[in-house]
């Protein structure tokens, strides 16, 4: 009877003797125990195939060796060379997500069985009540666990796709593509390889829609979709928009001569017919084209870019437009020496200043924390905002010394207030590039030290670019800033599709909405719900959740009705300069502020 459960519930990895056997690894540095557990797991109703490994460094060799596979692993924790339970994650990272693990130790109590369970490992097992029918079950147990993780991952990868693509052509959506185009951006950035993005709308499309009707259209879309993605690289990028729209991502794309030709290899794709019912359709399209990097490097105006061009080559006769730069005069004096050099003194002269924002307990009114956000004006180069001034530094040889300012300079100010403000926190922005520099966890480590603030009162905001940029950088430079106790939150959230997912694989304390869903909430029943499910998933995974971009007392009221517990925004309070902060502070919490009215939620067909 157990034969055929197992069978059922490990497939093919659980085989009978006619088929593969069960690939087992034994690890324990006691030769006779060793000897016990190979001689009861033969015993079992399943061809079984054991290795044995002595130590943690026997199992890494035998875990990392070409071709192994391994169905069970039972392991030890006491071994001579270390603890057994280091060896969990190069089992889970290289040999198997999924391989079902069992504890089988010399001691034992309910408290060391918890703690293995929550490690990740399937059963608990004590020698000296080992049975061929306990092993049995626990590699019953363990198979049918593995089956249900990888249940659970299909789903899961299902799940991720279909909300990713576009359900009749299958390309990817805007959600997809919009995170492709940012990571592109962050390559050029950092490495200065060069794209193009296309937007292409098709012509006479709305009349085959109205006269042969939607299944035609569909045939068409299916059809259009299929040539692009067929006939470009696998580097490329093609994705549906909606309706007859559709973009194209083009790497290593440097040259205006090889985008047109590019355009007008796609617009001869889309001029070929298309055949359906017996009927021959003819579809054309217009085409806009923008460069990376001759537009600069923000996804949003390269699609503005190449979204304008195609309109004007839907109005003329050129059916392919390639976007022209308008920069203005401020941007061009981004650019210019001149204002390199004078950033560069006034980094030198520690002439740059940072403003702070504070951040409050939405119910209590209690001030939780501060943002600090960099202020500079130059002499001579007219009116820099604050976006300009980080765009211009994160593309100069100045990002290093700026940040090594900027951690001095709001760490000694905080430093100055922050045993008169307990409970509160400080957080500063990280440039994705930062994350890249071996001495950036040193700079920050050194500042916190040098200046005597505890590290938990240190919060390090970083953009979703920055973990797509890079991820397995990223994940090195954040374990060692946790190991140290800092704060990692999440700014921006919600403006890329990749939050979810980069939730499972970077440990944040502090997620921050993006302001675009704050601003309409009170009108929109879809960033409503978008803020209750975030209250749900923060307070279930301990994560503190912030709304940005509060102007009034009734997205206050509407944010508290939804659980969500901090902000900050104009509606609280404006960047302020330090010299003011003590006076907003002693102001804010002299006055009693009145609980806020929580306002109904409007109905669920408010517009969207």
């Amino acid at each position: 009877m157990k034969h055929a459960t197992i069978e059922k519930a490990a497939g093919a990895d659980a085989a009978p003797d006619t088929q593969e056997p069960l690939h087992v690894l034994i690890v324990d540095d006691d030769d006779v125990d060793r000897e016990k557990l190979s001689r009861l797991l033969h015993r079992c109703p399943w061809r079984i195939e054991v290795k044995e490994a002595a130590s943690r460094r026997e199992a890494l060799d035998l875990i990392r060796t070409p071709e192994t596979r391994f169905d069970v692993v039972f392991l030890d924790f006491g071994l001579t060379d270390g603890d057994g339970r280091d060896l969990l994650p190069p089992i889970r990272e290289e040999l198997d997500p999924d391989c079902p693990i069992i504890a089988v130790t010399g001691h034992g109590s309910a408290q060391i069985a918890a703690d293995s369970i929550k490690l990740g490992m399937t059963e608990f097992l004590t020698k000296r009540m080992l049975s061929a029918e306990k092993v049995a079950a626990s590699i019953e147990e363990g198979m049918a666990w593995r089956q249900d993780r990888q249940a659970l991952r299909q789903a899961e990868a299902e799940l991720t796709h279909r909300s990713l693509h576009d359900p009749l052509t299958d390309l990817p959506n805007r959600t997809l593509f919009f995170d492709r185009l940012t990571q592109a951006c962050a390559r050029a950035r950092r490495s200065g390889d060069a794209f193009a993005v296309l937007m292409v709308d098709l012509d006479r499309f709305k009349e085959i829609n109205d006269s042969l009707g939607h299944a035609a259209g569909d045939v068409v879309l299916q059809t259009i979709g299929r040539r692009l993605r067929s006939h470009l690289r696998e580097v490329d990028t093609v994705a549906r928009l909606g309706g007859d729209e559709f973009a194209i991502l083009l790497e290593n794309i440097a040259t205006v001569d090889a985008a047109m030709a590019m355009g007008d290899k796609i617009s001869q794709l889309i001029q070929q017919p298309v055949l359906h019912d017996n009927r021959v359709l003819y579809v054309g399209a217009s085409l806009g084209i923008a460069l990376c990097p001759q537009l600069g490097y923000t996804p949003t105006a390269l699609l503005s870019a190449a979204d304008n061009a195609m309109y004007e080559a839907k109005a003329g006769i050129e059916k392919t437009c390639l976007a022209r730069s308008q920069q203005s005069d401020d941007t061009e004096a981004l650019d210019s020496k001149s204002l390199l050099e004078e950033l560069a003194q006034a980094i030198a002269d520690h002439a740059i200043t940072w403003h702070w924002q504070p951040k409050i307990d939405l119910a209590s009114a209690t001030v939780t924390g501060f943002e600090a956000l960099v202020r500079w004006q130059p002499y001579d180069s007219g009116n820099i905002s604050p976006e300009q001034l980080i765009r211009i530094v994160e593309q100069s040889p100045l990002i290093e010394p700026f940040t090594v300012l900027c951690l001095d300079t709001v760490l000694g100010q905080f430093a100055s207030v922050q045993d008169a403000w307990p409970g509160t926190s400080v957080s500063i922005n990280v440039s994705a590039r930062m994350l890249e520099r071996p001495s950036f966890v040193e700079n920050v480590l050194g500042a916190i030290e040098i200046h005597k603030i505890a590290p938990e009162r240190v919060i390090l905001e970083l953009t979703e670019t920055a973990l797509i940029a890079h991820p397995a950088q990223a994940r090195r430079v954040i374990e060692r800033l946790r190991r140290h106790c800092l704060r990692l939150s999440i700014d921006d959230f919600g403006a890329g599709f990749t939050s979810f997912g980069y939730l499972r694989e970077f440990t944040v304390d502090e997620i921050k909405i993006d302001r675009s869903f704050i601003s309409r909430c009170t009108q929109s029943a879809f960033d409503q719900s978008l803020i209750t499910c975030l209250v749900v998933l923060c307070d279930s995974l301990g994560i503190t959740l912030v709304a940005e971009g509060i102007e009034d007392d009734e997205v206050r009221a509407l944010l508290i009705h939804l659980g969500c517990p901090s902000g900050q925004g104009y509606g609280i309070s404006r960047p302020l300069a330090f010299d003011a902060l003590q006076g907003w502070m002693h102001k804010w919490n002299s006055t009693a502020h009145p609980v806020v009215e929580v306002l109904p939620v409007p109905p669920r067909q408010a517009a969207r």
